[in-house]
């Protein structure tokens, strides 16, 4: 095991590899990528996603998550709040890119797409997933290529 990995969760260690798996994939298709050394650590205080992607003054704000199949996806409101705080200040969008690890398929939603729950954290439901923006469409939608307006909601 390499060093600075022997304390961390193998699920945090899998979440890691699959952040890097993006990364490489919207580098290779012509966007700046950086993915937050420190995503998912106890470092809650500061406010940062877990990949940013910038392409000719664009900015997105990406929190991934992963799920074996696709199904109702639950996520804590302080991830929700940071994922909007750093898009504000950075002037641009914030999304959820969701990775099918049965498929291999990376799912782009808005975070606007979020529906907030009893307790105050969030959910994108199954169906709303479902129409998700595939890793082509969400790549040329930050080109500028397509708006987001031109694929169903």
């Amino acid at each position: 095991m390499q060093r600075g990995f022997l304390h961390m969760s193998k699920s945090r260690i899998r979440g890691f590899s699959h952040e890097r798996d993006l990364a490489r994939k919207l580098w290779d298709h012509g966007l700046a990528v950086i993915r937050a050394p420190a995503s998912g650590s106890k470092t809650k205080h500061l406010l940062y996603p877990d990949i940013v992607i910038i392409y000719k003054g664009k900015t997105a704000a990406i929190e991934v998550k992963t799920m074996k199949k696709t199904r109702t996806l639950y996520i804590e409101a302080y991830q929700v709040k940071k994922l909007l705080e750093f898009a504000d200040r950075a002037g641009g969008e914030a999304y959820v890119a969701v990775k099918v690890v049965g498929t291999g398929e990376w799912i782009f939603m808005p975070i606007s797409k979020l529906e907030k729950t009893t307790n105050g954290n969030y959910k994108l439901k199954k169906e709303i997933l479902q129409e998700g923006l595939k890793l082509e469409a969400f790549v040329s939608i930050m080109k500028g290529v397509r708006k987001l307006t031109e694929f169903k909601s």
